[in-house]
């Protein structure tokens, strides 16, 4: 079958606009996007956040929120599946935003992360603790105690659908590519995190390029790149342009 790609709500959250976006100001809403690829196994790029009431405790700045059919398994039933029909998750990385609700799916589900993004968010610096709700922290990672898959560069999940490193927003960032009837779909997650990242139509990438948070700005560079060259079309993750969704109107 040729795969396809849906890009689904998960709900959303406040974050500083110069996150997403060096040199923007303000504050913004930002949805948490996860991706469900039907291909020759039924793939899931990143979960999103965990519980809102534990997030917002966690994570008070943020303001935390998901309307009524934006938690996960109300996601995958409007895409005709439950947990149990999931073959395979992709975890683009640790960050909390990204990483929970893992305990839905059972151990027939594979669970892939770049081994390098694995390692350093066991122990990750002081400066990185909260982004991963670091045990150093007194929490428990999401997928502290989930059978993960680690993987190290590029790697095929299912014909048609290849994870490939893109560190740079953190260590072992990855995305997605899929090939698609239209050509190659770049789930790019937050290696671009919105359009504003990525050059317009027609321009040279190293001219249009806008970073938003990275941990290696330089890592970063070449990865945006990789991406924006590879893809026909581009998913990023924190753009509501590609969501059948609106904001909940969380910032004024």
């Amino acid at each position: 079958m040729t795969p396809t790609v849906t890009p689904r709500c998960c709900g959303s959250f406040v974050v500083d606009a110069s996150v997403l976006v060096q040199g923007r100001s303000g504050v913004v809403e930002a949805p948490s996007t996860v991706f469900v690829v039907a291909a020759e196994k039924t793939v899931l790029i990143d979960t999103g956040f965990g519980p809102v009431d534990l997030m917002a405790d966690y994570h008070p700045s943020y303001d935390p929120h998901r309307r009524p059919g934006q938690n996960l398994d109300a996601v995958l039933a409007a895409e005709g599946y439950e947990a149990g029909d999931v073959d395979a998750v992709v975890l683009s990385h640790l960050d909390w935003d990204h990483c929970y609700n893992l305990g839905r799916f059972d151990g027939d589900t594979d669970v892939y992360v770049q081994r390098r993004e694995l390692e350093y968010a066991i122990a990750p610096y002081a400066m990185h603790a909260e982004r991963y709700d670091a045990t150093s922290l007194g929490r428990t990672p999401p997928w502290l105690t989930v059978d993960l898959t680690p993987v190290e560069g590029e790697t095929e999940i299912c014909p048609g659908v290849t994870a490939f490193p893109t560190p740079g927003h953190t260590v072992g960032h990855q995305s997605v590519a899929v090939e698609t009837g239209e050509g190659t779909t770049v789930v790019a997650v937050d290696a671009v995190p919105t359009f504003e990242n990525a050059p317009d139509d027609g321009e040279a990438v190293a001219a249009g390029l806008v970073r938003g948070l990275a941990m290696n700005e330089f890592e970063w560079w070449a990865s945006a790149t990789e991406v924006v060259e590879r893809a026909d079309r581009l998913l990023p993750g924190h753009e509501w342009e590609i969501l059948d969704a609106d904001p909940a109107g969380l910032c004024e």
